[in-house]
C-alpha cells in the first residue's frame, strides 16, 4: 500500500519574544528560529516526503529580514521534501507576506481560496487555504471534493475547532471534517497539541506550537512525525522545544530567610526536572505559613534563583502565622484592620472574592511589619 512520511508542525511564531523576559527576550526570539531549524533537521534525517506547516510560521510579516532569510535558507536543506504552507492569522498572505516575496522549488503555498495541489509521483493530493488577513470566516464544507481513487488526501488548515461557524479564526466544524474526505487534516492555531482524533474516518490533530510563548502554555511542545497511507494514520508526537514554561509551587513553611528559601527551591527544581533544569522558564509560587517576625524578600529570592536558571518569576503567596482572633480584639490600628478584614472574609460571596480578601489581609499584616511594594503578589 502506498504511504507517505509527513512531519506536521504549526505556530512556530518565529520572531516572538515575551517582553516579560527582559534581557532574555532577544535570545528567546532567536530560539524560535533555532527550534524551527531543528524541525528541518528532523525532516532531513527521516527523509520526510511532506513537511506540513499549518500557519503562523512567523509571528508577524514584518519580522527582521535576517530571520526570514534563515527560514528560506533552511528550506534548501531538504530539497527532496515537499514543504506545504498555509498562512495563519499572524502572517497572513497579504502584500507584506514573505511567502509572496520569496520562493523555493520545494515550497508550495496554498492561496486564499480552497486549493488542491497534486503530487502524482507520491499519489498524494494536498488541500487547504490561507488567511489573507488577521481574521477569516470558516466554511461549512471544503469546496473541492477528493476524487474517488487511491490517492492519499492531506489537508493543511489554520483555524479553531468549533461547533458552529461563529469565529473570526476560520471555524472548523464537525461537518467540515466529516465531509472533507481527507485521510489526515494537519491543524494549526491552537498552541496545545491534541491527540490524533478521528471523525467518520477522517483523522485530524493539532501539533501545537514548537516553543511555549508564556506561562499559559505549559505542556510539552513539538511536532507529529510518521506515515500516512490511504485510510491509515500512524503518527508519533515528538517533543522538540529547547525550554519549557513551568509553574512550580514551593512550600516555605517554617523557613526563616530568603536565602534559605532560594536554596531549597533550586534543590527542588533540580530534583524534579533533572540536570537540565536550568534551561527552563519558571513561575515559582511560594506558599506556606511564615512566622510574623520573618521578612521574606521576593526580589532577593528571584535574584538568587535567576542566577541559576534561564528565567524565574517569583510569586509570594505565603501567609503570616498569627492569631487573628486575638489581634482583632486589640484596641489598635492593626486590631481594627484585622477585625474589618475578617468581617469581609466572613461575608465573601465567592471563592475568588475570598482569595482577594485573604491576599489583602496578608499584605496588610506585612505592611505593619515592613515596607511592601504596591504591586506585590
Amino acid at each position: 500500500m502506498n504511504a507517505v512520511k509527513i512531519l506536521h508542525c504549526a505556530d512556530t511564531h518565529i520572531g516572538f519574544a515575551g517582553t516579560f523576559l527582559g534581557e532574555n527576550a532577544e535570545k528567546r526570539r532567536f530560539e524560535t528560529l533555532l527550534t524551527f531549524e531543528k524541525i528541518i533537521d528532523i525532516a532531513k534525517i527521516n527523509n520526510v516526503d511532506f513537511l506540513l506547516i499549518a500557519g503562523d510560521l512567523f509571528h508577524a510579516n514584518n519580522v527582521e529580514k535576517e530571520l526570514i532569510d534563515r527560514v528560506f535558507e533552511s528550506f534548501d536543506k531538504i530539497p527532496d521534501t515537499k514543504i506545504i504552507y498555509v498562512a495563519g492569522n499572524h502572517d497572513p498572505l497579504n502584500s507584506e507576506s514573505p511567502f509572496l516575496k520569496f520562493s523555493r522549488p520545494n515550497l508550495f503555498v496554498l492561496g486564499e481560496e480552497d486549493e488542491c495541489i497534486e503530487f502524482a509521483e507520491k499519489s498524494t493530493r494536498v488541500y487547504g487555504r490561507s488567511f489573507i488577513d488577521a481574521s477569516m470566516q470558516g466554511e461549512a464544507r471544503f469546496k473541492i471534493v477528493p476524487q474517488n481513487d487511491d490517492f492519499i488526501n492531506l489537508m493543511v488548515m489554520h483555524g479553531e475547532l468549533k461547533s458552529d461557524l461563529n469565529s473570526q479564526y476560520n471555524a472548523i466544524t464537525p461537518e467540515f471534517v466529516r465531509t472533507s474526505g481527507m485521510d489526515y487534516i494537519a491543524l494549526g492555531h491552537v498552541h496545545k497539541k491534541s491527540d490524533i482524533l478521528k471523525l467518520d474516518g477522517v483523522s485530524f490533530a493539532y501539533s501545537g506550537c514548537h516553543e511555549g510563548l508564556g506561562f499559559d502554555e505549559l505542556d510539552e511542545k513539538g511536532v507529529y512525525l510518521g506515515e500516512i497511507s490511504k485510510g491509515n494514520v500512524n503518527l508519533e508526537f515528538l517533543p522538540i522545544s529547547k525550554r519549557q514554561h513551568i509553574i512550580y509551587e514551593f512550600d516555605a513553611s517554617n523557613m526563616t530567610s530568603s536565602p534559605e528559601i532560594a536554596e531549597k527551591i533550586l534543590l527542588g527544581l533540580k530534583d524534579k526536572y533533572g540536570e537540565d533544569y536550568y534551561e527552563n522558564l519558571y513561575k515559582i509560587v511560594i506558599i506556606g505559613g511564615i512566622d510574623e517576625d520573618v521578612v521574606i524578600s521576593k526580589t532577593e529570592i528571584e535574584s538568587r534563583i535567576s542566577n541559576s536558571v534561564f528565567f524565574a518569576k517569583v510569586i509570594d503567596n505565603t501567609e503570616i502565622k498569627i492569631d487573628l482572633e486575638a489581634i482583632k480584639s486589640e484596641t489598635s490600628l492593626k486590631g481594627i484592620f484585622v477585625k474589618n478584614m475578617l468581617s469581609l472574609l466572613e461575608n465573601a460571596e465567592s471563592e475568588s472574592e475570598s482569595k482577594k480578601i485573604k491576599d489583602a489581609l496578608n499584605l496588610g499584616l506585612r505592611a505593619f511589619k515592613t515596607e511592601v511594594n504596591f504591586d506585590e503578589n
